[in-house]
């Protein structure tokens, strides 16, 4: 059996927001159906009984970049002999999710696909943004847009620099 592993990002901190339970509570799911451990961030709480892993960060820091966190998922995906790493994203941060953990894999030659779980399509785009994020982008879908049109156009030798 292919042993699967599950990638939940955070959109917005603190865990208390309802885009980071709506993150945890799809991930968790996803977990207990298919047996799988779970890769994430502080903010995003995952059931109790299922394996989880916390990506690093630095108490009273920004969070770590997309792509800082989608290395540490291949990482930690290789280490457990995981072949496939299910996606858990805000759907505003799904593409750039999907980008940035297919090239993480690219640069470690890892053998592992990914795929993005299918319940974030139940949940309106709009739907994802909460004005008690303590992250601005994450507050209003117009500031999201602002930063990600710049982040998803800007070259990815910059991109990758910015992210550590």
């Amino acid at each position: 059996m292919e042993r699967k592993g599950i990638v939940a990002f955070a959109f917005g901190a603190p865990c208390t927001i309802e885009s980071n339970k709506l993150i945890a509570r799809i991930a968790s799911q996803k977990a207990h159906e298919s047996g799988a451990s779970v890769y994430t961030q502080c903010d995003v709480f995952i059931e109790h009984g299922i394996e989880v892993e916390y990506t690093h960060e630095e108490p009273d820091s920004p969070p770590p970049p997309t792509l800082r966190i989608a290395r540490g998922a291949v990482q930690w995906a290789k280490q457990q002999g995981f072949r496939k790493l299910w996606i858990v994203a805000a759907k505003p941060h799904l593409k750039r999710c999907i980008r940035d953990l297919g090239k993480a894999i690219r640069e470690t030659e890892a053998n592992i696909g990914i795929r993005a779980c299918e319940e974030i399509e139940y949940y309106p785009q709009d739907g994802w943004f909460c004005l008690n994020s303590t992250q601005e982008c994450t507050r209003y879908k117009e500031a999201w847009n602002r930063r990600e049109r710049i982040l998803q156009l800007m070259p990815f030798f910059l991109y990758k620099r910015i992210a550590g």
